[in-house]
């Protein structure tokens, strides 16, 4: 599988990145995670050179890590510096690659591609109600599959009524489905009238029913944005309860795919206890629907291709069908970049 390396992913929220050692998977590169002692993040493989151990697993003192098999350390910007064996010379090629990261809305965001492109500028806005004044809930699972199988279940909620109906999404109805297509973007936007309240919304909409309205917006390579709203019948969504919501997807493996997610709102918003009835509500919906189903997908693909497997192309899966199209662009445009690239030679 070819991934997208230049591009910005979240590598976890920052809350969740200490100053301690931690190793994560990102596109199939063993990477190494910590706050320095001044508070910035920092991001290095989390492969020692010598052996290949797992550096996560040695120590952090100060901002220097200590292999755990070998003793060679590292500082902040993955530069061998100090060896306790024999001569003591730092040998050539020691040092450990260091990846651009950046925190931003909560999020420490990675770049795993070539650092001289990484602009953070490009870093998408998750536009999140009042993040500053009220900390969006937020969570993360381990999905059991490709990534792009998951941006194909956000980008076609027309599953929300089988797989999430009366907790999600109202139960039964059609909905009014239209696409937008960008250069790096994608975007399923719905429309369902008169409806039910479905359960998550009732937290904070008083009326049984009226008009549910939800976009999702996608931007290459694993960056979603979601509003959904719930109004009276005939009004606009801003003039409704609202939730903005995203969904940082970042590929671990070819099968395995790390999910963030984050969700605020414009009413009712730093309720402790409707923070905590909706994140169940969420946690129920990815752990036992979506998780699961989206498994199932991948194991009967069966390590087959998916385009070559001849899936039916509905007239609802527009959206999702550009970002697959998209993503197939961006990979061909750097695997032509690679190997234009002057091939380095290494003297012994």
């Amino acid at each position: 599988m070819s991934f997208i390396r230049n591009g910005w992913y979240c590598a976890g929220f920052s809350r969740d990145i200490t100053h301690q050692l931690m190793g994560r998977t990102f596109l199939d590169e063993p990477v190494l995670l910590f706050r320095k002692e001044d508070g910035h993040v920092t991001a290095l493989t989390d492969v020692c050179p010598h052996r290949f151990a797992p550096l996560h697993q040695g120590k952090l003192e100060g901002d220097t890590v200590q292999c755990p098999y070998h003793g060679l350390c590292f500082d902040a910007a993955g530069q061998c510096v100090r060896n306790p064996h024999g001569s003591r010379r730092i040998p050539p090629r020691s040092d450990l690659r260091s990846y651009p990261l950046v925190e931003r809305d909560g999020v420490a965001w990675i770049w795993m591609g070539e650092p001289t492109l990484a602009d953070p500028t490009n870093i998408v806005d998750l536009e999140l109600i009042d993040a500053e004044i009220h900390a969006p809930i937020s969570g993360y699972m381990k999905m059991e599959a490709d990534y792009r199988l998951v941006i194909d279940n956000l980008l076609d909620l027309n599953h929300a009524p089988y797989l999430h109906g009366g907790s999600l999404s109202p139960v039964g109805q059609t909905r009014e489905t239209t696409a937008e297509r960008g250069t790096n973007s994608a975007a399923s936007i719905y429309l369902m009238r008169s409806v039910q309240t479905p359960e998550s919304q009732r937290l904070w909409f008083d009326a049984p029913t009226g008009d549910y309205h939800v976009s999702m917006h996608w931007t290459a390579p694993g960056t979603l944005r979601q509003r959904i709203a719930m109004t009276a019948t005939g009004q606009p969504p801003e003039a409704g309860a609202v939730t903005r919501g995203a969904h940082l997807l970042t590929p671990e493996t070819a099968t395995t795919t790390h999910y963030f997610w984050m969700m605020s709102r414009n009413r009712h918003a730093g309720d402790a206890t409707l923070d905590a009835r909706l994140k169940a509500i969420i946690e129920n919906a990815f752990l036992t629907e979506d998780g699961p189903m989206i498994a199932a997908c991948q194991r009967n693909m069966r390590g087959r291709d998916f385009t070559a497997l001849r899936p039916l192309f509905l007239e609802t899966d527009v959206a999702p069908g550009h970002a697959r199209a998209v993503l197939k662009r961006l990979a061909a445009d750097e695997a032509q970049a690679a190997a234009a690239m002057p091939i380095e030679t290494v003297t012994l």
